[in-house]
């Protein structure tokens, strides 16, 4: 319900440091989505929040009884006047701007996929409305006040001796990004502050650990806080990790666990000779996450598959792995997520012969069966030291190219084709006769 970026298991790290404070006032400074006062509530405190942003003033005011405040640009009428029954200064105010955070960046802006997502958030209103406003009304979050304020003018008025809790951004323009399509439909009387600059952070950070009782946490390791720092979170492979430092609290970490399966059937192996025909076969997502922790480079952080399959040849052998999801943006793509061949065998371009049959008509229909649309084409993103990728090169389209965003690649290579052109007999005659040479051992 509440829109954030902070991982579930800082809650329960919260919640167990709070517990050795005294019981009295908290104080939380950018409280953002109001993590920390859910991880909180219920323990005795008498919670004082503050923030800056539309949304997090619309939630934090309603909590403290107080007029929202918030009311629909007249500029936006054309395209969202529908919304103006929904908007009570109140918890339906509340609700109409958690939900507008999903749909709003789409409207105005052109696009089958941009209006497909306003129709669908249109049509549908009046039951996400009411069932936000029911789910905000059995929130158990009590708030002692709440004030629009910077955060460094607001610390300079929390008592020194009074416990203090925030995740402060350390990044500049995360918050204003985010809720940028807010301020541009909604107007409210919002607070005028500076972005925090290096020295500001600095400042901040000794405001809230100068005290007896404090707890911060950033996605950024914090050298000054080295001597404080109680705990390590890495909630997913792809998460970025996040660092907890405390004035007193127990030490924890917590990493990413993926279930395993095992994969009873055979892989082609050195010695080997492929036959065909090749064909697919699914995969349970534990058996997925076992043959990638096998195969796949380790440098790749893994993704959650809709789809997992392998590629099997003539007498059940598995030959690689691919697994696909829907496409985010365009209705008829999918996303190859993962590709890979096993390893080792005698065929050096046997990852050419996974990404054909993940292109296949056969690849295609088990697509549509597990994402319920028509699928026409298939995108991938691949991370190389080279320009073009020589797994996909003569497969698919390059499409961009650009500076890695990964540690230890060069570059970052989008490719896009179209998917269902073939079957899997012309996939492995196009391999074969192209890629399929196999090398030769030589005993010694």
């Amino acid at each position: 319900m509440f829109q954030g970026t902070i991982p579930g298991p800082m809650r329960a790290i919260v919640r167990e440091t709070a517990g050795s404070w005294p019981r009295g006032e908290v104080y939380v400074p950018c409280c953002g989505n109001f993590t920390i006062e859910r991880s909180v509530a219920g323990m005795g405190f008498a919670l004082h929040s503050s923030d800056v942003s539309i949304y997090t003033t619309a939630i934090g005011r309603w909590l403290t009884r107080q007029p929202v405040g918030i009311r629909l640009r007249e500029e936006s009428t054309e395209h969202l006047g529908w919304l103006a029954g929904f908007l009570d200064d109140g918890v339906g105010t509340v609700a109409t701007l958690m939900l507008g955070t999903r749909f709003l960046a789409s409207v105005g802006r052109e696009g089958l996929w941009h209006e497909r997502v306003v129709r669908s958030y249109r049509e549908q209103w009046e039951a996400k409305h009411a069932e936000t406003v029911q789910r905000l009304t059995g929130s158990d979050v009590e708030l002692a006040s709440y004030e629009v304020e910077d955060v460094r003018s607001w610390l300079q008025k929390v008592p020194r001796d009074a416990p203090v809790c925030s995740f402060p951004p350390f990044y500049g323009g995360g918050y204003e990004k985010l809720y940028e399509p807010l301020n541009e439909h909604f107007v409210w009387d919002a607070h005028e502050y500076e972005p925090l600059s290096d020295a500001d952070v600095v400042d901040v950070l000794g405001a809230i650990t100068d005290r007896p009782y404090w707890l911060t946490a950033s996605n950024h390791d914090v050298p000054d806080l080295h001597p404080y720092l109680r705990g390590v979170i890495k909630a997913t492979p792809r998460a970025a990790p996040f660092y907890v430092y405390a004035s007193e609290a127990p030490t924890r970490i917590v990493t990413p666990r993926q279930p395993i399966e095992p994969v009873k059937a055979p892989r082609l192996r050195r010695g080997d000779e492929l036959v065909g025909p090749i064909k697919l076969a699914m995969l349970k997502p534990g058996q997925f996450n076992a043959l990638r922790s096998r195969y796949l480079n380790p440098r790749i952080a893994p993704g959650a598959a809709n789809l997992a399959v392998a590629v099997k040849d003539g007498v059940g052998r598995i030959l690689g792995v691919f697994a696909l999801a829907p496409s985010s943006y365009t209705p008829d793509e999918a996303y190859l997520l993962s590709d890979f061949a096993v390893a080792p065998t005698d065929y050096p371009r046997l990852s050419k012969l996974v990404v054909l049959a993940a292109t296949s008509s056969e690849a295609q229909l088990m697509c549509q069966r597990a994402f319920s649309r028509r699928i026409r084409a298939v995108s991938t993103t691949a991370f190389s030291n080279n320009p073009v990728s020589m797994k996909y090169r003569g497969l698919l389209r390059l499409t961009k190219r650009g500076p890695s965003n990964e540690d230890g690649w060069k570059f970052q290579l989008q490719y896009q084709g179209a998917m269902g052109e073939h079957s899997l007999a012309e996939a492995l005659e196009k391999w074969a006769k192209r890629w399929g040479a196999r090398t030769t051992q030589t005993e010694v």
